[in-house]
């Protein structure tokens, strides 16, 4: 039997559209052993057949390697809710792919499961640090292979994420935003992804907050969450340095480098927006984890 912890990740970080992710202190556990028919548990009975995400992802690996695919018993333990913007769909695919590579004897490294996953999941911004860990920009070349970019994230930053109880769908998120977008825009986008990065590196809230000024898709999404303009100016208020919404939403993720303040703001949003579900998160350095567990 064998246990996969995939961690759950904030992708785009406000300003990096498709571009930017990171690993975050919320976690699926999953675990696998051989068996004479699928089984799985842990998961709503609708998703309990070989159209579960982790099991069908667990098959794409076994084709690309030339395997058949084999029964398998699974159980799911998650703390990221799905679709809420935390990459739970990444963590299944990943979960998938490293069973099926330790159920058959593969070795992989950490390159190999970013291609796979991101042949899967057809984008690489939650994938990659789900599998990596800290913060990643990926890009993939014409007609290449997803190229990588990690970076270490200060143990001083406190990432305050409000879930609310509402879904965003990605396919509805990406309907409101433009498909073109004007040259000064680009040019905007493109010296605060640098600078969110640094800031990010350096724990430096100002710069971060200064970066952290999208135009490419936060100013359409936010209507889709209908308590944006709320936990915005209560995170903002309560001593946070800058909010975004984390993926296609509805999570919003504020930012300090105070614990304290991490604190008194999670007290103050818990009594503002009693129906959200709220956390206070650090940056997962590890990614993916593995490990061989007895009977």
């Amino acid at each position: 039997m064998i246990k996969i912890t995939v961690p759950a990740t904030s992708a785009n970080l406000g300003i990096g559209y498709d571009t930017l992710g990171m690993a975050v202190s919320l976690y699926s556990h999953f675990t696998f052993e051989r068996a004479d028919e699928l089984q799985i548990t842990g998961c709503p009975e609708e998703f309990q057949d070989e159209n579960n995400l982790v099991y069908a992802s667990l098959v794409d690996a076994l084709r690309e390697w030339g395997e058949e695919p084999f029964p398998v018993k699974i159980d799911i333990q998650t703390e990221v809710p799905v679709a809420r913007g935390l990459g739970s769909s990444s963590t299944c695919v990943v979960a998938g792919i490293m069973a099926a590579a330790a159920l058959t004897g593969h070795t992989v490294d950490r390159a190999e499961l970013v291609r796979i996953a991101t042949a899967v999941e057809g984008h690489p911004d939650n994938v990659a640090p789900a599998i990596l860990g800290g913060a990643v920009c990926s890009f993939t070349p014409e007609g290449g292979l997803p190229r990588c970019l990690r970076y270490e994230v200060s143990d001083r930053l406190r990432f305050i994420t409000v879930i609310p109880p509402y879904e965003v769908h990605t396919s509805e998120a990406r309907k409101v935003v433009p498909q073109q977008v004007a040259l000064a825009d680009a040019v905007w986008q493109m010296g605060r992804i640098a600078g969110m990065t640094r800031g990010l590196e350096t724990g430096d809230l100002a710069l971060i907050a200064a970066a952290n000024d999208d135009r490419l898709q936060e100013p359409f999404r936010r209507a889709l969450i209908p308590d944006y303009d709320g936990i915005r100016a209560t995170c903002l208020e309560g001593g946070a340095g800058t909010l975004w919404i984390s993926g296609s939403g509805s999570t919003l993720m504020a930012v300090t480098d105070d614990t304290i303040v991490a604190k008194f703001l999670q007290v103050r949003l818990r009594e503002a927006f009693p129906t959200c579900e709220t956390h206070i998160l650090t940056c997962d350095t590890q990614g993916a984890q593995i490990e061989y567990l007895r009977h």
